[in-house]
């Protein structure tokens, strides 16, 4: 409430447009991230990797938070590095993980993903930002 009795309503502030130099440092904070979590996953063993386990979870954060790139326009220039194939299979499993839950979900390929060729894309696209911040 303001001094004069009145309740103060949400202002939203206009959005900042942001700089190729900003978009390309938030996108490689969040590849940072996402590789944390990768790491996260692969430290722990298969075995011990099924729904409502830690590490499953926190697989299922990094195909959620891979996926949200793609869906960022501001993003696109530096994620040319992926494939059409890469970017359905990891829409796909970030449907099943975020919208049908595990039980659709084949654990042995989600290890794999995660473990194997999620990193192998993270590593494409730092490589891609360092040379793309070097041009």
């Amino acid at each position: 409430m303001s001094g004069d009795g009145e309740v103060r309503r949400f202002a939203p502030r206009q959005r900042r447009a942001a700089g190729a130099s900003h978009d390309r440092e938030n996108l490689m904070r969040e590849l940072q991230a996402i590789r944390r979590r990768v790491q996260a996953v692969a430290a722990t063993s298969r075995d011990a990797f099924h729904d409502g386990s830690d590490a499953y979870d926190i697989a299922s954060m990094v195909i959620i938070r891979l996926a949200a790139l793609f869906e960022r326009p501001e993003f696109a220039s530096y994620l040319t590095d992926v494939t059409r194939e890469e970017r359905q299979a990891i829409s796909t499993t970030r449907n099943i993980a975020a919208h049908t839950g595990y039980r659709s979900m084949n654990d042995d390929l989600f290890w794999l993903a995660v473990t194997h060729r999620v990193p192998r894309i993270l590593e494409r696209l730092m490589e891609e930002d360092g040379a793309a911040g070097r041009r």
